[in-house]
């Protein structure tokens, strides 16, 4: 049993997390009180609700009437250690423009947990409520400011819990959806979706050994793509081998600026150690292999009432497209203002791989506010 656990959790764990992971490990820093010249600003404050105190970092141009609040994903990733994506490119980023707030949730990355682990509040709809509290905090310290949120990957599905929920909704004033697990149960679905379709293009392509696999795969209903544990991790792990190849990797020299940053934040060792503390792994674990494939918002979709920005990478397997297509739909049917676009040649992470068109876009959208 243990050795399947770990094997789901190193499935379920999106690849980026891997990159965070390499973050963590590289040398080097600045002083805590040196922070890089590319920051003009930064200040970081705790947010805390129901045992957790939760880091929230920010950066950028103070002086934007827009806050950009991102959502980071895993479970268990960190925000705060992706700092440098947004900040650091000698291009133009997204700091130049607006103020950016980096959230490491409850049991992720600098967060600090009740130990041992409150199981009640190991739930998305929990994480959510945390998400109205970091806002909470945000309109008191910046009055008048509009915020936008931003859930990457599992930080979609936080995302969409906190933006369709009626208590929120002037909590917030946009929302974007980058390859967002926007409803969990739709994702052992788009897997199989997925993985059917990748078998007929190879089949097609004349690599006859995907045939035996499409055959499994047709035998496989919706239901016990989700319902059933052994079924779907089958068939996320079909996906996983299915993978388009080409994926743009990360630059070296880009992670160790990202841990030059992290680090000035967080110099202690003791701090960077903390994501291995008070049973974050388990709760992430939980999350990832227990909760995800059963969340399902879409009946409280109609609650939503501000415009959003959804976008999706074509080659994504880690959270399909086919997450995408039915939370579009569902929004079109119900009259909400948002605007879908798909990447052709990006994967799961449209801010390293599409940056400068990823950070435009984004951009655009705001400015339509």
């Amino acid at each position: 049993m243990k050795t399947r656990m770990i094997d789901i959790c190193k499935t379920m764990i999106y690849p980026f997390m891997a990159a965070i992971c390499l973050v963590m490990l590289l040398a080097g820093g600045c002083r805590k009180d040196e922070p890089p010249p590319s920051q003009p600003y930064q200040e970081l404050f705790w947010a805390t609700n129901k045992g957790s105190q939760m880091p929230v970092l920010m950066t950028g141009n103070k002086e934007s009437a827009f806050i950009v609040l991102f959502i980071h994903g895993g479970p268990g990733s960190s925000m705060i250690a992706e700092t440098g994506i947004y900040t650091l490119d000698p291009a133009e980023n997204l700091s130049d423009n607006y103020l950016l707030a980096m959230w490491d949730q409850r049991y992720a990355g600098y967060s600090i947990n009740p130990d041992p682990i409150d199981w009640s509040t190991v739930n998305v709809e929990q994480y959510a409520e945390d998400c109205a509290r970091v806002t909470d905090q945000l309109k008191a310290r910046f009055p008048g400011k509009k915020i936008i949120v931003c859930g990457h990957s599992w930080g979609g599905a936080v995302l969409t819990k906190f933006v369709s929920n009626p208590a929120y909704q002037n909590n917030y004033d946009g929302w974007v959806v980058a390859d967002g697990m926007v409803n969990g149960y739709d994702l052992a679905n788009a897997w199989l979706s997925y993985s059917r379709r990748r078998c007929n293009d190879l089949i097609a392509g004349g690599n006859t050994q995907y045939i035996d696999t499409l055959a499994y795969l047709n035998t496989v209903t919706f239901d016990q793509a989700v319902l059933d544990k052994k079924t779907h991790t089958r068939v996320q792990n079909i996906a996983y081998s299915l993978a388009i190849p080409g994926e743009k990797p990360i630059d070296p020299e880009d992670l160790k600026r990202w841990s030059q940053l992290e680090q000035s934040i967080f110099p202690d060792i003791a701090d960077q150690n903390r994501k291995d503390q008070n049973g974050a792994s388990q709760a992430n674990l939980d999350l990832a292999t227990n909760q995800v494939y059963f969340i399902n918002s879409s009946a409280s979709y109609g609650n939503i009432r501000k415009p959003g920005f959804i976008v999706w990478g074509v080659n994504d397997f880690v959270v399909p497209a086919d997450v995408g297509y039915p939370f579009t739909a569902k929004l079109g049917s119900l009259g909400i203002a948002f605007e879908f676009k798909l990447y052709p040649d990006c994967w799961h992470t449209p801010m390293i791989s599409n940056r400068d068109q990823y950070f435009d876009d984004i951009k655009r959208y705001i400015d339509s506010l």
